[in-house]
């Protein structure tokens, strides 16, 4: 029997964001599913195959362009469950939207920003009366939960929605394991040492003379550091999520770190997109120096960063970084 959603229910409210063009930045954001190291889906769309029921909803919590929900509709090849994407980026969402738009299995929602608050709204502020008298059986992040500045507040809204015995998934790349190996990478770790291997070139090689000054400017590079920190947030533990788990009112089930391999030039490929967070102050960024670098600048910064990365993988054509996987229940 495939999936109904509840009576009354939108699947995409006529919002602004629905109508707008598609914008590059998501269109190449997209282009991600393609590169190997996302392959660290494969492992969620598993776990959510396994505990997944008919009638259910599931949350694609920060699902974006929709990545993960193509992967678990192609490899469950079946209609008798509904996913519900939802995101803060309007520019995201609206890919998703293009891409599943005669999906009837799928269902849209944006976070939206609240000024007056200084906030995204939570689970609860987002979703309708329809669907959480429906139930929530299950919400996953994947490669997102590192970037939830209100973490705490998010599960807590997460344990409100969910039915009793609901499942939480989440996962990302960017969690401080003790239980990873030691040969392993935590994925956005490598944009520090990206640059501080750009820093020496700079200084040691004669052709990139021309930024060497910039790393004189203590307060010019403070302030591309603190950019780059916005980018790519610091790590943090795997305790600073199960404890906020916990406190929420979740019970962990269990969590796992798996070693998936990332393809040098697939990540380049990822970075080069963000170059102005990753080496802004090459050529300096428009968020801190009010100008646009020129092409001809931002082609250097791109150039400096695939060097970089030759430097500190050794030439290695790929290397290994590691995931962390959580399951939580809510209790009855």
């Amino acid at each position: 029997m495939s999936f109904q959603w509840p009576i009354g229910f939108e699947r995409c409210p006529k919002e602004d964001w629905a109508e707008t063009p598609l914008e590059e930045l998501a269109l190449k954001y997209d282009t991600v599913e393609e590169h190997g190291w996302y392959d660290n889906l494969d492992t969620t769309v598993e776990l959510l195959i396994k505990n997944l029921n008919t009638g259910d909803i599931i949350i694609d919590y920060s699902g974006g362009t929709g990545i993960l929900s193509q992967r678990l509709l192609n490899t469950a090849n079946r209609d008798d469950f509904g996913i519900l994407i939802v995101d803060s980026s309007p520019k995201f969402l609206r890919l998703a939207l293009e891409k599943f738009h005669d999906n009837e299995q799928v269902s849209f929602r944006l976070i939206k920003y609240l000024r007056d608050e200084k906030r995204l709204q939570l689970l609860d502020e987002v979703l309708t009366k329809e669907i959480i008298d429906y139930g929530i059986y299950m919400i996953c992040s994947t490669n997102a939960i590192h970037l939830y500045n209100q973490l705490d507040e998010t599960l807590t809204a997460w344990h409100r929605v969910l039915r009793p015995n609901g499942r939480i998934h989440i996962q990302s790349g960017n969690i401080r394991n003790p239980s990873a190996g030691e040969d392993t990478w935590i994925i956005d770790e490598t944009v520090e040492h990206i640059h501080r291997a750009a820093m020496k070139i700079v200084l040691e090689q004669p052709e990139w003379a021309d930024y060497a000054m910039a790393l004189e400017d203590e307060e010019y590079m403070k302030s591309h550091d603190v950019l780059r920190d916005k980018y790519f947030l610091p790590v943090r533990p795997i305790d600073t999520y199960l404890d906020a788990l916990t406190s929420s009112g979740f019970q962990i089930d269990k969590h796992m770190v798996k070693t998936i391999p990332a393809i040098v030039e697939e990540w380049y490929s990822f970075l080069s997109v963000y170059h102005e967070g990753v080496l802004g102050w090459v050529g300096g960024a428009e968020r801190i120096t009010g100008k646009k670098a020129s092409e001809d600048v931002i082609e250097e910064r791109k150039k400096l960063i695939r060097i970089s990365m030759n430097r500190i993988f050794s030439e290695e054509d790929s290397f290994q970084a590691s995931w962390t996987y959580i399951e939580a229940l809510k209790s009855v």
